[in-house]
């Protein structure tokens, strides 16, 4: 479960100390898990102790109200603990969770699976103990179940009461004792969590049974003891499973690249340094079956590489002399020497690593609601229990204790806890393994809401390839080859997708370059001013239309030079993207700064007939501020700096790679497969997550309001409100896993 704290207000308390005297080795290992951000600083632990709600809140209103804390976040799903701060020492927080009474580790895959990993085998054990003696217990009851009260001999019905005590006992101090221990914990942090109710069932079914068995009393319920304990413990190993593979997806670099890497030294082998520690510029040499361990570009060498692990696509690409590569591919065949030409904190595995870990913090609005809920929840089945109790006791009925026990059991709101948190862990990292890095934690919520999709036009909807065409010459001695370098020296400084329309034109350099967002580039080329983008622009005052329909930039000195055709055409995944969006409900509009005719042509091939063009960023913003203001629930596709604030004015925003970094960090979503593709798909998965969410909090809901009347009312035996209440859990569990792939076309 996930909650975000901001900190409303300060409060002066006592820190408490670590408890572990070796603190510089405990320092050293919780390094990693301590980073920047902006202003502030980061601590990311995990928890393996959160059980519930209630645990989590217990840690972020502790945590919130320590100083200079701004925030606090924490996610039931994979048991982590987020916590920004302005100062102090990140140590502090790590002793304030452990004085609540738990377990604190650092932020690592190898350690947080290997406590995965003995906390499987500690539950296998508990529960081997559980399920071997509820058997046993159940054949020492079968005899009084089908003879009936008082039939057994006194002396035989003694001698299975004993040893049924013998083999409960170690169920319900051994098995169940990750319950009793949540309980006490709970306790003495004052605070109600799930494991109380659980606790105190099996405790106080195994202590009545106790004293009856001495006193040889008529009841006793050790076989209901037993199921509760492995009932309850299925439910538990079943979302630790869950949980091991989420922690998996979770922190990509670990899982996916390797902890070393031997270096190419003039040619030949040389050391072996951490993956972490590869210089920029350094050389690898990797062959067939390989991983690609750094962000780099290819010098020698030819092979075929699987990028599944960021597009989502099984098909290996070729990779050349100067292709580039992404660290965590796969080489299929071949070999390849590679140079490093980025650092490890800069990979695209390490950006994407960072997004999922940030938006699986995010709470959505189903979660918010499940924690009020199950706040209070807790609470109000201990009072339910009591007043059950006092009523058929009043009653005269000698089941008011098993009323009790049922009641106690069956209500706790395990399925409502894990509703949400669990869902949105495994759609987000469905999403990763189909190509689409989630930025915003928000996204799938907002999306699933949107209504209104508008789209930029080059390197969105159209290739982005842009090819120089015709150039109609406007000045006396400028003849074609000088306007053309000219146009390519200015935009060789430049990122906009018309610089590849002039890659290969003559050597000369421009000098001052100006970029001026959305307009064109301005530049000294040999000593002379010159200006290159839209007519006005270029010109300096108001132009006549271009010698003919489609794309034209203007070159100008003193005077206009040139008239330079670029052609682009649309992506060949266009016109079925558009026409699967519409099907879908969506209006879909172009949002351009190019010109009129050129966005008319456009459109007019994709079946877009939503068109706005020939507006600069600031005009793409009011835009789309404008239809939002009309009701609109507004996603905003593109993949240029100037489209940066138009998508971080939307409802929502997806940013097409590749895209620059100004883009992606505005945009909510990246799709890594240069494809639109999957928008479609997306779309409808979104509305899928929406729809299993309801389904889990919906059916958490139903299930307590529909079973804590039959258990008032008498209708269900305890060992029907342990199943119950373990096959609630499981259900949310098992649907949310129905997320764990993404499917379907964009048709």
């Amino acid at each position: 479960m996930i909650h975000v704290a901001e900190n409303p207000m300060k409060m002066t308390m006592t820190r408490q100390p670590l408890p572990d005297p070796n603190l510089a080795a405990r320092r050293l290992d919780f390094a990693e898990s301590i980073s920047s951000r902006n202003a502030s600083t980061q601590l990311s632990v995990r928890v393996p102790d959160i059980r519930c709600a209630a645990c989590s809140l217990a840690i972020e209103r502790l945590l919130s109200g320590m100083p200079d804390v701004t925030r606090v976040a924490t996610n039931l799903a994979d048991k982590r603990v987020v916590v920004d701060f302005t100062a102090g020492d990140a140590f502090d927080f790590v002793g304030a969770i452990e004085g609540l009474g738990y377990t604190v580790l650092p932020d690592r895959l190898n350690l947080a699976q290997a406590a995965l990993q003995q906390e499987r085998k500690s539950m296998l054990a508990r529960l081997g103990v559980a399920g071997i003696g509820m058997m046993q217990v159940m054949m020492f009851a079968l005899a009084g179940y089908l003879t009936g009260a008082g039939d057994l001999e006194p002396a035989y019905e003694g001698l299975m009461r004993w040893a049924s005590l013998a083999v409960a006992t170690p169920i319900a101090l051994y098995s169940a004792m990750p319950f009793h221990q949540g309980a006490l914990r709970d306790v003495r942090n004052r605070h109600l969590g799930m494991d109380i109710p659980i606790s105190l069932a099996i405790l106080a079914a195994y202590g009545l049974s106790l004293v009856n068995t001495i006193l040889h009393a008529d009841v006793v319920y050790f076989d209901s003891v037993c199921m509760f304990a492995f009932l309850l413990l299925i439910g538990r190993y079943v979302e630790l499973g869950s949980r091991q593979k989420y922690q998996l997806s979770q922190n990509l670099n670990d899982h996916l690249l390797p902890a070393a890497v031997q270096l190419l030294v003039a040619g030949e082998p040389g050391p072996y340094v951490s993956v972490k520690a590869v210089p920029v510029g350094a050389r690898v040499k990797i062959g067939a079956d390989q991983v690609i361990p750094v962000d780099g570009i290819v010098v020698g060498g030819q092979a075929s590489v699987n990028e599944a692990a960021f597009t989502g696509e099984s098909v290996p690409v070729s990779k050349v002399v100067s292709s580039l590569v992404l660290a965590g591919s796969r080489l299929v065949d071949g070999e390849l020497q590679i140079e490093c030409t980025t650092a490890y904190e800069d990979f695209v595995l390490t950006r994407i690593s960072v997004l999922f870990r940030e938006s699986s913090l995010y709470k959505p609005r189903f979660a918010l609601l499940a924690d009020q809920i199950a706040g209070y929840f807790v609470g109000f089945i201990l009072l339910v229990t009591i007043g059950s109790a006092l009523f058929w006791l009043n009653a005269g009925s000698d089941q008011w204790f098993s009323i009790a026990l049922a009641v106690l059991v069956v209500s706790c709101p395990c399925a409502l806890s894990l509703a949400t948190p669990v869902a949105y862990t495994v759609a987000i990292a469905a999403l990763r393994n189909y190509g689409v890095v989630i930025r915003n934690g928000g996204f799938l919520e907002r999306l699933a809401a949107i209504d209104d999709i508008v789209f930029d036009k080059t390197g969105t909807l159209t290739t982005g390839a842009l090819q120089l065409g015709a150039v109609e010459l406007l000045a006396p001695g400028m003849n074609r080859n000088q306007a053309v370098d000219i146009a390519a020296a200015l935009e060789r400084g430049t990122l906009h997708p018309i610089a590849k329309a002039f890659v290969g034109g003559a050597s000369l350099v421009a000098e001052n370059i100006h970029v001026s967002a959305g307009e064109g580039v301005s530049g000294h080329v040999d000593g002379r001013y010159y200006r290159l983008g839209k007519p006005n622009f270029a010109a300096g005052r108001p132009m006549p239309p271009p010698p003919a329909a489609g794309m034209w930039i203007l070159l100008a000195a003193e005077a206009p030079l040139a008239w330079l055709q670029l052609i682009d055409e649309p992506r060949p995944e266009a016109v079925d993207v558009v026409a699967g969006l519409l099907k879908q409900g969506c209006s879909v509009g172009l949002l351009s700064g190019d010109a009129a005719a050129e966005g008319r042509r456009i459109a007019v091939l994709l079946g877009i007939t939503d068109i706005t063009t020939d507006v600069a960023p600031a005009a793409k913003v009011a835009d789309v501020q404008r239809r939002q203001a009309l009701g609109a629930r507004l996603l905003m596709v593109g993949d240029g700096i100037n489209d940066a604030a138009a998508m971080a004015s939307a409802h929502t925003s997806i940013a097409i790679s590749p895209a620059d970094v100004v883009v992606q960090e505005a945009a909510d979503a990246t799709l890594l497969t240069n494809s639109l593709s999957s928008l479609p798909v997306l779309l409808r998965f979104s509305k899928q997550v929406r729809r299993i969410i309801r389904q889990n909090v919906g059916w958490a809901i139903a299930y307590n309001l529909c079973v804590i009347p039959l258990a008032v009312a008498g209708l269900l035996q305890p060992w029907m409100a342990a199943l119950g209440m373990s096959l609630s859990s499981l259900l949310v569990v098992f649907n949310a896993n129905r997320l764990r792939e993404v499917r379907g076309s964009w048709k």
